[in-house]
């Protein structure tokens, strides 16, 4: 059995009597150490499928169907009480923006020593000896200063290098980073991005990065799921896909690249936009926005084909797999 697997996940938001499904059918998994990409554009539903790992999803939404199992435990069916000794202490999460996640009343020393005395019985000394040796390995300079100083006091980079360094404090399994470098420049981006794919390697950490940029998910990432209005529509190696993109919608993800346009040249882009969850057209939900759209894209959900080490859920791929072997796809 695998380190985590999801299987079959729903989770729906029931507004004044109108359900509406955020995710469904999402499955995959993921082994120890294994680094697994979530791409797609806003609204895809890539930040739902974290929360409902750590059994996040507040009111109206709610896990409806499926399950996610850590080391064979049904995550999704545990109490608040049961839950919290998982959240932080095997699975942490990274958020997106550092200025809202540290408490700015509280020193970083506060707050990392309070994270380790809610998960182990340790003095407050032991507690602020292991922050200190947590700060180092995220290269935060003077960290017996850096310690006892306030969020506001630090740069963007140095605030998401601390939320990193109270993500590693129980040594986790499993980190989940929701878009971890949205907040900072460019550069900083970079060396954010090396020092966590660093952290992940030496302490072999599973990570499930979430994000927009399909470049970093080259550079970090083994595995690959590709979301679009809250389905997976492809996934498989990361290799693969980006070399290899088989569903129309990845194509565009792909193209959109900046690097795939020459300097002065208009960036290419997906025309339309992401469906709301309210009026998800009928069949493949990407239909309106697809340039080699089939009648029956427009009448039945694809189902997933194999292709290579990737499993797609397009019609048109079916169509190519169907017509290499002198079948009619849809006789």
């Amino acid at each position: 059995m695998s380190f985590l697997q999801v299987n079959n996940l729903e989770v729906t938001f029931n507004l004044r009597n109108n359900p509406l499904k955020a995710l469904q059918s999402i499955s995959f998994d993921l082994e120890r150490g294994e680094r697994l990409g979530i791409v797609g554009e806003s609204g895809a539903g890539k930040s739902v499928v974290a929360f409902a790992i750590l059994n996040l999803i507040s009111r109206p939404g709610k896990i409806t169907a499926g399950e996610v199992l850590l080391d064979g435990q049904d995550l999704s069916k545990l109490s608040s009480k049961e839950m919290r000794k998982i959240r932080g202490n095997k699975v942490a999460m990274i958020f997106q923006d550092p200025m809202m996640t540290l408490n700015p009343v509280f020193t970083i020393g506060d707050q990392m020593i309070e994270c380790l005395k809610a998960h182990r019985k340790i003095s407050k000394a032991n507690a602020k000896k292991i922050a200190v040796q947590k700060l180092k390995q995220v290269q935060i300079p003077s960290p017996e200063t850096r310690i006892d100083q306030y969020p506001h006091e630090l740069s963007g980079g140095m605030k998401q290098r601390i939320i990193i360094a109270i993500a590693l404090l129980m040594d986790p399994a499993l980190i989940i980073a929701d878009e971890p470098t949205t907040a900072l420049d460019v550069t900083i981006q970079a060396e954010i991005m090396e020092l966590l794919l660093e952290l992940c390697e030496s302490n072999h950490v599973a990570l499930i990065l979430i994000t927009h940029d399909l470049g970093v998910v080259s550079h970090v990432t083994q595995k690959t799921i590709v979301m679009y209005a809250g389905r997976i529509i492809e996934q498989g190696p990361t290799n693969e896909i980006i070399n290899d993109a088989q569903h129309p919608y990845t194509q565009g993800l792909i193209n959109a690249l900046p690097q795939q346009t020459l300097p002065g040249e208009k960036l290419n882009q997906i025309r339309g936009t992401m469906p709301s969850l309210q009026d998800i057209p009928t069949g493949c939900a990407f239909n309106p926005r697809c340039d080699f759209i089939l009648d029956v894209c427009t009448q039945l959900r694809p189902a997933f084909t194999q292709s290579g080490g990737c499993s797609v859920a397009c019609h048109m791929v079916q169509a190519m797999k169907d017509a290499e072997k002198g079948q009619d796809a849809y006789e």
